[in-house]
């Protein structure tokens, strides 16, 4: 009775709706992240210059995470969320129409803030909606709905660039992110706002954030995976493969397969989120993001990369699933959308510096040793975090 019980909140008409925008807009994203460097490289953009593409998209996130918290904790979440939408529409635009690679840095400040809008902002309406005891679940769930886009993404926009183009394919991919857009204007609703709740002072919500060591420690966490994901496996790992005599549509295989696999872990890791567990399948998953570095940096064959992404695949969306939840299960309620601002200025940081530094650095010695330099580094930061966190978490 009580499992049928949280079934039935869970799958109320707000979240359903809040899980069907993310759907739509992560199969924009995932088609962009994935097509980003091969378009930039047609348009004559070296390593380093992919890599700084990739690390403007995470100076955007990292300047706007925390005022977008804010704002969204004293107006509400539903018009962020609709313009983040709206963002993905021109960064895909952009992308599609740019003559040189330097108007791709436009197309990535664009994504960078539809992602804050978006994914976190829809992780604090989850929080919004969701009791503490459900969160983990609930998050599985829209981490689920992300892992299905992104997943889409791939696929979808590979069958339409074979028949018009990837300028064309990106073009089509606009109007789906303009039509997620106008789902989520029409059919979210703010539980705060509609009830006439409003968050406290910001300045004074930036103090208690600040004080809360659990957060800071998620947000310490996002900082160290998110190389894996935003170097590694989108900014270097399509050439890698491209180099190693891959096809594109290979190499998008290995991608939707990747995503698909991740997906299907992530409620079953929400279950697993609960308040005691979550920070554990943080570190666990980081510990694991660093093994698949290290195999992807000396594996070669199609089928052991197949398989190294499918590893890092569900450690990213254990990751997520688990981040997210222990972020919304920690926070205060007045101070949640800052909170998961500061846990993805975070990883935006990382989005930031990791694709210009390991570009700079592969360009000089090749991308294989640094994949191996990233692996062994979140090995060593799982096992410092795996120390820290109990260390924390007993003084709350």
């Amino acid at each position: 009775m009580h499992l049928t019980s949280l079934w039935k909140r869970l799958l109320r008409r707000e979240l359903l709706a809040l899980f069907l925008v993310i759907y739509t807009a992560d199969i924009v994203v995932g088609y962009i992240l994935l097509v980003l460097p091969l378009r930039a490289r047609e348009l004559g953009a070296s390593l380093l210059l992919i890599g700084s593409l990739t690390a403007f998209n995470g100076a955007t996130q990292v300047t706007a995470a925390v005022p977008l918290g804010l704002i969204s904790d004293r107006l509400g979440r539903r018009h962020l969320i609709a313009a983040g939408c709206l963002f993905f529409a021109l960064s895909s635009t952009l992308l599609a129409l740019a003559p040189t690679p330097l108007w791709l840095l436009l197309a990535q400040m664009l994504l960078g803030l539809g992602v804050v809008c978006v994914f976190a902002m829809g992780a604090a309406m989850v929080g919004d909606y969701a009791a503490p005891s459900e969160r983990g679940v609930a998050m599985g769930m829209l981490t689920t709905a992300m892992g299905l886009g992104f997943a889409t993404g791939p696929l979808l926009g590979g069958l339409l660039a074979e028949s018009f183009d990837i300028e064309g394919s990106l073009l089509i991919l606009a109007l789906v992110a303009i039509a997620s857009a106008a789902l989520a204007w029409i059919t979210l609703v703010d539980k705060k706002v509609a009830t006439g709740l409003r968050a406290a002072n910001p300045l004074q919500n930036l103090q208690v954030l600040a004080s809360s060591r659990p957060i800071l420690l998620a947000a310490l966490a996002n900082l160290l995976i998110s190389p894996v994901f935003s170097a590694v496996v989108v900014s270097f790992l399509p050439i890698h493969a491209s180099s190693l005599g891959f096809s594109a549509a290979a190499i998008g295989g290995l991608y939707t397969l990747r995503g698909l696999l991740s997906t299907l872990t992530r409620v079953p890791l929400g279950v697993l989120s609960t308040p005691r567990w979550s920070h554990r399948l943080m570190v666990l998953a980081i510990a694991l993001s660093g093994v698949a570095a290290v195999a992807l940096a000396s594996w070669q064959g199609y089928a052991e990369l197949g398989l190294a992404l499918v590893v890092e695949g569900i450690s990213y969306g254990m990751f997520l699933t688990a981040g997210q939840a222990f972020v919304t299960q920690h926070a205060q309620p007045q101070i949640r959308g800052a909170a998961l601002g500061a846990y993805n200025m975070a990883g935006g940081i990382g989005i930031t510096l990791s694709p210009f530094l390991l570009g700079a650095i592969s360009q000089q010695i090749g991308l294989s040793p640094v994949f191996l330099g990233t692996g062994v580094l979140l090995l060593a930061g799982a096992l410092l975090l795996a120390i820290a966190f109990p260390r924390a978490l007993a003084v709350v």
